[in-house]
């Protein structure tokens, strides 16, 4: 208790604890509407490669496998990865089914263990080596690549199935705050000669070029993904 007061003092403001709570309730809500409406349609949805690269993030950082973290990010981050165990459950149970190459559906098990287990090596080896202790710049780059997958799985799912319309706003609203966030928090983390103010102390990047552009990036290509989304269910309400 007595260090997630002290995060809550030291690390976050009041500003950035509004951000976080809309950062975190709108993507919990854009899981939520996911995860529900899998179970009814018997599917998953989210792409593959983003659902495996998601509980990853989450199992690394969420319990402090490559670093020390902020402890009120890390409890958000557990609770995500509880979320993202039931996404993984969706794709071993509807993944089979849900493909149309035969090859695909016949060794799909063993396609999705060997992918999740090469994502969770390839996700840490990154973050190791790049020394992006906190996640942050994967995370980002996790996101943008899921944002284009879903544009991908939309033309490859014109029927929308497990692809609620509110979970693309949901993701759009916390990819925003999220940004916003960082933005203003990731600075916050350096001293003034460029070093982490905690353990592992490492030096902060030599700029911030790369986060800047996949702040503004993602949430961009969330909203052609709403338009996209909104496109096609006017097309399928028309052909019924």
């Amino acid at each position: 208790m007595s260090a997630f007061l002290y995060s809550l003092e030291h690390d976050l403001t009041p500003t950035l604890l509004v951000l976080a709570a809309i950062m975190f309730g709108a993507w919990t809500i854009a899981y939520a509407q996911i995860v529900l409406a899998c179970f009814r349609e018997k599917t998953y949805g989210l792409p593959l490669v983003s659902i495996f690269q998601n509980f990853s993030w989450e199992l690394i950082f969420g319990f402090q496998l490559l670093a020390p973290g902020v402890v009120v990010l890390v409890w958000g981050n557990r609770l995500w990865f509880l979320v993202d165990c039931v996404i993984v459950l969706q794709v071993f149970l509807y993944g089979k089914q849900s493909q149309t190459n035969p090859w695909i559906r016949d060794n799909f098990h063993t396609i999705a263990l060997a992918g999740l287990l090469a994502t969770g090596v390839g996700v840490y080896a990154f973050a190791a080596y790049f020394q992006d202790v906190y996640g942050l710049a994967l995370s980002f780059l996790i996101n943008l690549l899921m944002s284009v997958l879903f544009i991908a799985m939309l033309f490859a799912r014109p029927d929308l199935k497990g692809m609620p319309y509110g979970a693309a706003w949901g993701k759009m609203i916390g990819t925003a705050a999220g940004a916003l966030f960082c933005y203003i928090w990731w600075p916050m983390q350096f001293d003034a000669s460029g070093t982490l103010v905690r353990p592992p102390y490492i030096k902060a990047p030599p700029n911030q070029y790369l986060t800047y552009f996949l702040y503004v990036t993602i949430p961009i290509v969330d909203v052609i993904y709403i338009y996209l989304h909104k496109r096609q269910q006017r097309i399928n309400a028309s052909q019924r």
